[in-house]
């Protein structure tokens, strides 16, 4: 086969990193801007101006009006755009996962889970939280389940793969203990809001300083994990064309 008329397979592996590249960087930029817009208010202080990374949520960016009261619809809307982006990202992201390690089971849930995951993830910012609390709250439980199973069963694929780069490992361990922590803590604090069994204050005020920044940690993990494995899979591809790995 020519050059000119690459295998299927090596369309399908292109067309993985165009997805996963330019959902990521379109996440990034909405939410970059839908962060400056964003009037301000975090959960623990309602005062607070403007955005910020280590007290505020990513849902706290789709709602219409921010946690001051002042309503935030652009922004909303940047928000909402930035995360479809990225769940149409990380479902690329988890194919390309599954391609390291084809054929295994590991790879198998990571795929079968991460996609659905995302199309859990879609219900998101479709139910902002101060429209639909509840809804929204079920869509992000629903969400959290299979991507938990995926990010495990990926990182399982990622450690043992062969030719997978310290990078990927990495970024994979940061979003695995800190996706898994922030998932706990959020578990343990809406259980005891729903049982009436409420913490004391120190603790009540540490788990929700910590749940926005591991969040965030989480996030950040995600991200250079996702580019780190977007860009292993389009080396892969320059080395099976014969062509030098792209820098």
């Amino acid at each position: 086969m020519s050059a000119s008329t690459p295998a299927k397979s090596d369309l399908s592996g292109r067309w993985l990193v165009v997805v996963s590249a330019v959902g990521a960087t379109c996440f990034v930029a909405c939410f970059v801007v839908a962060a400056v817009l964003y009037p301000g208010g975090s959960w623990m202080n309602r005062l607070a101006p403007g955005h910020s990374l280590t007290k505020n949520f990513l849902c706290d960016l789709m709602q219409v009006r921010a946690l001051n009261g002042q309503i935030a619809e652009v922004g909303s809307i940047f928000a909402r755009i930035g995360t479809f982006a990225m769940l149409v990202a990380l479902a690329s992201f988890f194919v390309q996962i599954a391609k390291l390690e084809s054929g295994s089971r590991a790879a198998k849930v990571a795929r079968n889970a991460g996609l659905l995951a995302c199309l859990f993830g879609c219900a998101v910012p479709l139910l902002p939280s101060d429209q639909f609390r509840t809804a929204h709250l079920v869509a992000v439980v629903c969400a959290f389940l299979p991507s938990l199973v995926a990010v495990i069963a990926a990182s399982i694929v990622c450690f043992r793969a062969p030719g997978v780069t310290r990078w990927i490992k990495a970024a994979a361990l940061v979003t695995l203990a800190s996706g898994a922590l922030d998932g706990l803590l959020y578990g343990f604090a809406y259980g005891t809001y729903a049982l009436k069994m409420y913490p004391p204050r120190s603790v009540y005020v540490v788990v929700n300083h910590l749940l926005p920044l591991l969040q965030r940690t989480a996030t950040f993990g995600l991200l250079a994990w996702l580019l780190a494995v977007t860009l292993h899979t389009r080396a892969t591809l320059a080395a099976e064309d014969g062509q030098p790995a792209p820098a």
